[in-house]
């Protein structure tokens, strides 16, 4: 006769029965042999010999045979007096009397387990709420597929190599890259045992408080994924060595950045001051109530900005400040300006953000891209600050990113290098293959042909390590060059933007970028002044809100040199013009990268997130997107936060 732990667990069994047979779900076992139908057969299979495996992966049978002995949650069904009962019953008693040891031998396919022998001892296991249990694995790799699920587990796959824990699971592409990288780890090298250990305790601790706060708002969200925004703001140690009070806190703190994450369009692109929906009509007592704060010259709005060099050590840095000082100039006493210089270490930024908020800043501008995890961090803990950071394609919803639609100006300059070059060949110097970068080479190469269909663009890179391009550009005959948006103070200042390199090394500039920062900075401080910062259709929304602005708000332009001739300007202000009407589009018609059809003659222009996330060059550009390690630390670290490809990996070197 059997025991009556075993009816508890049929009740319990029979009940989930139930529950799915009304929600019209399979009421059973799932079998991997039926999910996997005749293809399983050809797919191929990894022994990962034994293992200890999370129970609650446990999910089905590999064959028909027992799975309708079973509810779906692994409680049996059959009734006390058969054999199936007493069988249940002789190893309950023995996992309470002994223990169960002997592994159990189970298939796994896309982080799930089917079990061949020992259905049994789960069961029992399951219903004694055992986390976990000893299993001899057979992995089944999918076929690989540019479905985002199927991409993920690959990667999975990559990571389970260096770090064999199954409970971590993300639900996007490069997740499991980015949680290395965040822990300061490879996807190539094994991790030390420890650090294995360290990992599975920070997520246990890390699930029951997430679980237990915030689990309702964001179901659709996997642990792992929060576990992720998490570990943006905050280190690994951090879950073990803080109180639970503490943890519970900083989930709370990071409430709309869960959310944020985890919706498909994540990111609202502003590419207009004017592109607000329009508002509602506010109800009449809300004047008394949601009134914007009034700035004056007693209490002004108070604006702290970050540089990573001095402004006297950089000229762009030195062109951002001027910026700063005409948006004080603009608004007559509203605002207050103050500087914090080279910031570049984590420590000296989060330094500089902790005095900025101690001196009463309600704005807080970090105008580099490696500065934003320190800036998104420090944003969660000042709620009540506005947070800047100069990057594109950042997703956090606690700081608005901003930067100008380079690429506007890049075609323009592209079209001014065809008309001075005498030979097809220009050369074009990027620094590092950050978001809008590769849309910046792509756009001046295309620019270029339209001028001179025969013209080739050859590519270098001023972010690799030991890289002489001044050297690369004579040995391919190339003496127009499109250089640094800004020139070195220690070099010639002619050797910006556009410029021809003559025999005798002399430098003449035909063309150079500008940035109108402090036109920039007045439109997105004047929506604070008049209270409309927060009235943006995206903030109830839940998006990351970035900043895109181009030639049509006034934020960059081109400075062209007088030896351009008149038909020369006459060429590039029709161009202009275009562009700032909509008329012109790089970007639309047929494309042709290095190595396939980008898009068809008489296509759209590419939306938005095409051209920010570009990872292809146009078929006239003659070299290749680096590798991550290939670049100094600096570039590196700007790679590590807004890359346009999270692995980087390197490009076909296309040879003339």
């Amino acid at each position: 006769m059997v025991g009556d732990d075993y009816v508890d667990a049929r009740k319990k069994g029979v009940r989930a029965m139930r529950s799915a047979q009304l929600e019209g779900r399979y009421p059973y076992l799932p079998a991997l042999d039926d999910i996997l139908g005749k293809e399983g057969a050809g797919l191929s299979q990894i022994n990962l010999h034994i293992r200890e495996i999370p129970l609650d992966m446990v999910v089905g049978t590999k064959t028909k045979g027992r799975q309708n002995s079973f509810a779906d949650n692994f409680m049996p069904l059959m009734e006390k007096e058969t054999e199936f009962a007493a069988k249940w019953d002789r190893v309950f008693k023995y996992q309470m009397d002994v223990g169960i040891s002997d592994p159990i031998k189970c298939y796994e396919y896309l982080k799930k387990f089917y079990v061949l022998e020992g259905n049994k001892r789960v069961s029992v296991l399951k219903y004694l709420d055992v986390p976990s249990i000893e299993a001899e694995v057979i992995r089944i790799m999918p076929e690989k597929s540019e479905d985002p699920s199927i991409v993920t587990y690959y990667e999975f796959v990559d990571f389970y190599k260096v770090c064999p824990v199954y409970i971590i699971d993300f639900s996007k592409p490069g997740s499991y890259k980015k949680f290395a990288e965040l822990l300061g780890l490879s996807m190539t090298e094994p991790w030390s045992a420890d650090m294995v250990k360290t990992v599975e305790a920070s997520f246990y601790r890390f699930e029951t408080v997430f679980n237990a706060r915030r689990r309702r708002e964001v179901s659709s969200m996997t642990v792992g994924d929060a576990l992720l925004v998490y570990l943006s703001f905050y280190s690994v140690s951090s879950l073990l060595d803080q109180p639970r009070s503490v943890l519970e806190s900083r989930i709370e703190r990071l409430s709309e950045e869960f959310v944020s994450q985890m919706n498909q369009d994540n990111i609202s692109l502003q590419k207009d001051p004017g592109d607000n929906a329009p508002k509602k009509e506010p109800h009449l007592l809300s004047f008394l109530f949601e009134r914007p704060t009034p700035y004056t010259e007693d209490r002004p709005l108070k604006v702290a900005f970050l540089y990573n060099w001095k402004s006297t050590e950089s000229a762009w840095i030195s062109d951002m400040d001027i910026g700063r000082i005409y948006l004080e100039k603009r608004f007559d006493g509203l605002v207050k300006t103050f500087i914090y210089e080279e910031c570049r270490s984590d420590e000296e930024i989060t330094k500089a953000i902790t005095s900025a908020a101690d001196h009463g800043a309600d704005v807080i501008v970090t105008t580099n891209p490696a500065m934003m995890p320190r800036t998104a961090r420090a944003a969660v803990h000042y709620p009540k600050i506005r947070f800047l950071n100069m990057s594109l394609n950042l997703s956090h919803r606690s700081v608005r990113s901003y930067y100008a639609r380079m690429y506007e100006a890049k075609f323009l300059m592209g079209a001014v290098a065809a008309l001075k070059c005498r030979n097809h060949r220009i050369g074009y110097l990027a620094d590092t293959p950050i978001y809008g970068n590769i849309a910046n080479i792509n756009a001046f190469a295309i620019g270029a042909a339209l001028i001179d269909p025969e013209v080739s663009v050859f590519l270098e890179w001023s972010s690799l390590k030991d890289h002489d391009w001044r050297k690369n550009f004579a040995q391919d005959d190339v003496d127009i060059i499109s250089g640094p948006d800004y020139a070195w103070f220690q070099a010639d200042p002619a050797e910006r933007g556009v410029f021809r390199v003559d025999e005798d090394g002399s430098i003449l500039n035909f063309a150079s970028p500008y940035f109108n920062w402090g036109r920039y900075y007045e439109l997105i401080i004047k929506k604070i002044i008049d209270g409309t910062y927060d009235d943006d259709p995206s903030a109830s929304g839940l998006q990351a809100i970035n900043y895109w602005y181009g030639y049509s708000a006034g934020v960059i332009d081109i400075q062209l040199s007088d030896s351009l001739s008149y038909y020369s300007r006459k060429i590039i202000g029709i161009l202009k013009k275009g562009l700032i009407s909509g008329d012109v589009q790089p970007f639309a018609g047929e494309i042709n990268s290095q190595n396939r059809l980008i898009q068809s003659k008489g296509s759209a222009p590419l939306n938005d997130e095409a051209i920010i996330e570009m990872d292809w060059l146009n078929d006239n550009v003659i070299g290749n997107i680096p590798a991550k390690e290939e670049m100094s630390e600096r570039a590196q670290s700007m790679v590590s936060v807004s890359g346009v490809r999270e692995d980087l990996q390197k490009a076909a070197k296309v040879d003339n």
